[in-house]
């Protein structure tokens, strides 16, 4: 890492440290904003039933780490399941973090600010949220009979999908921050 000195050099002394590691160093920064908002947004899929104005017309719970384990594992136990499609599903989410940061980051010819480099995560997760509910939940899990965009599944659990994604994205983005290019 940089020291002070040579950050004050870059004239960016009033910009957040973290900021400046994701610029300096921007494939620690994407593993870990992958990891993070992968984390967050799945504790929150687990809490999707809480989202409701009625009583018992909440979203679906979302425990994306369990659906992965019963793929891994499909004849494991519960807690095999559970703890195998945890770990896939965070690498995953890391995985796709970093495809966001060194492939689809530079395309993106918006200023890189903080909140337009939220807007840029936005639009990943929203194209990641589409590919689930098209192709992931029916591909891979037949027997529940999703359908076309996993419309069987009702209007809740595609929100639910679009829901968990957007707060992926939401911070993604905000880790994934790295600075404008300095100079010209």
């Amino acid at each position: 890492m940089r020291t002070t000195s040579s950050i004050e050099a870059t004239g960016r002394t009033r910009t957040s440290p973290w900021r400046i590691l994701v610029t300096e160093r921007p494939l620690a920064g994407a593993l870990v904003a992958g990891f993070v908002a992968t984390h967050i947004a799945t504790v929150t899929g687990y809490w999707y039933h809480g989202l409701s104005m009625k009583s018992g017309q909440g979203l679906p719970d979302l425990g994306w780490p369990t659906f992965n384990g019963i793929l891994l594992l499909p004849k494991g136990g519960d807690v095999s399941q559970f703890w195998a499609g945890t770990v896939y599903h965070l690498f995953t989410g890391m995985a796709f973090s970093l495809a966001f940061a060194f492939l689809l980051f530079p395309l993106f010819r918006w200023p890189n600010t903080v909140s337009r480099n939220i807007g840029k995560a936005l639009v990943f997760s929203l194209v990641l949220a589409t590919i689930s509910a098209a192709w992931w939940v029916p591909q891979l899990f037949p027997s529940i009979h999703a359908g076309f965009f996993s419309h069987n599944l009702g209007w809740r659990t595609v929100f639910g999908i679009y829901l968990w994604h957007v707060i992926y994205g939401l911070n993604l983005g905000a880790l994934y921050s790295p600075l404008p290019p300095i100079g010209p």
